[in-house]
């Protein structure tokens, strides 16, 4: 496949990252937020932003919203500093801060919505929904009593139903996934976790796998949860999954780099023109602080997951596997606003404890910093597994070992793999950025019930389970009815691709995101790297 189209494909996901990037990581706090009360904090030369929106409220010759004025404003005076300063508008805040704090007020329920048919694809462990005896894979017909079949809704007017105030309540109507026929369940909405944790489970008898999707005020305790009960059940080397990690809590980062390193050992130090050296150190307490650890990290692993990544890679306790990181090495105060609003200012850098400072450069513009995982794309850099490019700095640091280390641009791995686009093609795209797949995979799920009840669990389902030529077959009719092109060619190059996709979407319908991410590392290059550096092969 051309470069080109390569880039185009593969940046899909990445240009949603880069959008969310700026909007919850590297923040320097561990619980609330410092607040702005209306103290001057700025000095005279600068109060006259404040004294010209004031003139235009009072004199102006037509009404003005000055709200969008100070909005203006505030946009323009950040344009001159660095990409991760940014203003928050108070609706946005409070979803970022929720994704963030690890919980939000609703039923707990991951859901599924096609054709008039609502599944509950997953139901949150100790939520609301499961609490009332819901179950992943419940259908439903109707909420509070209003029926779907014949009427038109959207995913969002679904959403808006389920969601509510805790102490609300919301009854629905389901067709339960046993077969059991039509029941309905009052539900008394409550507070949702947010699990940082996405799956935790043994690869083999002895190897460890816990994947985490960002680092929230829970992650530490989830973590935690999850490794005592892997270590129950044999753990004695670890494979840490930060890839398309953005990032988070500062704190939370530092609290797991301790479960790590021993006592006193430097973690990260974070320092700038206005804020004097702090530096985060281990503790005597750490659950695994000898056995083998393994990091997986990727182009979109940033912030708190390259803290942790550049801790264990500089004092030599962790093998860091996969593809070099973001390079976000700036550390965010955030401040309230009494609208509800705020602002995420950079106030340092952080520094590994070698004393890298990972942060790639911004002087070239925004525009550049926010391309720049395109610039290595076309590069090919995400292609290549040798050391090409792990000259992204000419200043070297020496771990306690010997290895040679470098700064700014992000942690480069010990390990290099690169992506395999072997399947990729424009078929693939449409299915994956549209819901096609999903809707037919859950429609398998619906068709092939009494054959996946077979499965004792995810384990014996990725082993044994297969998406046959023939359900292939039927997908590729199913895409033609809803209008995607698909060429003989294309299909066939893609085929074993979306069968993967297929599969790992069906054992989330069954399993939630543990049996998704099962499937999807069966045949990972990275994680069997992984799995080999920690067997010695």
């Amino acid at each position: 496949m051309h470069n080109t189209t390569k880039t185009n494909l593969l940046l899909a996901a990445s240009a949603a990252f880069i959008l969310a990037i700026g909007m919850f990581i590297g923040v320097k706090m561990s619980g609330g937020d410092s607040n702005y009360s209306g103290i001057p904090f700025m000095s005279k030369r600068t109060d006259k932003v404040q004294q010209i929106i004031h003139l235009i409220q009072r004199k102006y010759v037509d009404s003005v919203d000055i709200s969008r004025l100070e909005k203006l404003a505030i946009e323009q005076i950040l344009q001159g500093l660095d990409p991760h300063t940014e203003y928050i508008e108070a609706a946005q805040f409070t979803l970022v801060s929720q994704s963030l704090e690890g919980n939000f007020d609703g039923i707990g329920v991951e859901i599924h919505f096609s054709n008039d048919t609502l599944l509950f694809v997953n139901v949150v462990k100790g939520g609301p929904a499961e609490n009332a005896g819901l179950k992943s894979g419940d259908k439903v017909i109707a909420i509070n009593g209003e029926e779907f079949k014949g009427k038109e809704y959207t995913s969002t007017d679904i959403v808006s139903k389920l969601r509510g105030p805790g102490g609300t309540k919301v009854s629905v109507d389901v067709i339960e996934k046993n077969g059991n026929g039509r029941k309905t369940f009052e539900i008394t909405r409550g507070k949702i976790p947010l699990n940082s944790v996405d799956a935790a489970y043994m690869i083999n008898e002895s190897i460890g796998y816990i994947r985490i999707n960002k680092f929230a005020a829970t992650t530490h305790q989830e973590f935690l949860v999850a490794f005592a009960q892997l270590a129950d059940e044999g753990l004695n080397s670890l494979i840490l999954d930060l890839r398309g990690n953005g990032g988070g809590y500062l704190a939370a980062a530092t609290a797991l780099a301790d479960e790590f390193l021993p006592n006193n050992q430097l973690i990260t130090y974070t320092m700038g023109l206005n804020n004097p050296r702090e530096d985060y150190v281990a503790t005597s307490n750490g659950e695994f602080e000898k056995g083998k650890l393994v990091v997986l990290v990727d182009e979109n692993s940033a912030s708190a997951s390259e803290v942790l990544a550049g801790a264990l890679q500089d004092t030599d306790r962790g093998t860091i596997i996969g593809r070099r990181t973001f390079g976000k090495g700036l550390v965010q105060e955030q401040i309230k606003f009494g609208d509800g609003s705020a602002l995420r200012l950079t106030i340092a850098r952080y520094y590994t404890p070698l004393g890298r400072s990972i942060q790639k450069s911004y002087l070239a513009g925004k525009e550049n910093y926010r391309n720049e995982l395109n610039t290595r794309l076309q590069l090919g850099e995400l292609y290549s597994s040798d050391s090409t490019f792990k000259n992204v700095d000419t200043v070297k640091f020496i771990t306690p070992s010997g290895k040679i280390l470098y700064g700014s641009g992000g942690i480069m791995p010990d390990y290099l793999v690169s992506i395999d686009t072997s399947g990729y093609s424009r078929f693939f795209t449409q299915i994956i950025t549209t819901s096609v797949l999903s809707d037919f995979a859950y429609r398998i799920a619906e068709m092939d019930t009494e054959q996946l009840k077979r499965f004792k669990n995810p384990n014996d389902y990725v082993i044994n389970y297969r998406i046959s030529d023939n359900q292939y077959q039927q997908f590729i009719r199913f895409a033609e009815a809803k209008n995607i092109k698909v060429s003989f060619a294309e299909s066939k190059k893609s085929e074993a691709l979306i069968k993967r996709q297929m599969k790992a979407l069906i054992a989330r319908r069954m399993w939630g995101d543990a049996g998704y991410f099962r499937v999807l590392n069966h045949q990972d290059a990275t994680l069997l790297k992984a799995v080999d550096v920690l067997t010695g092969k």
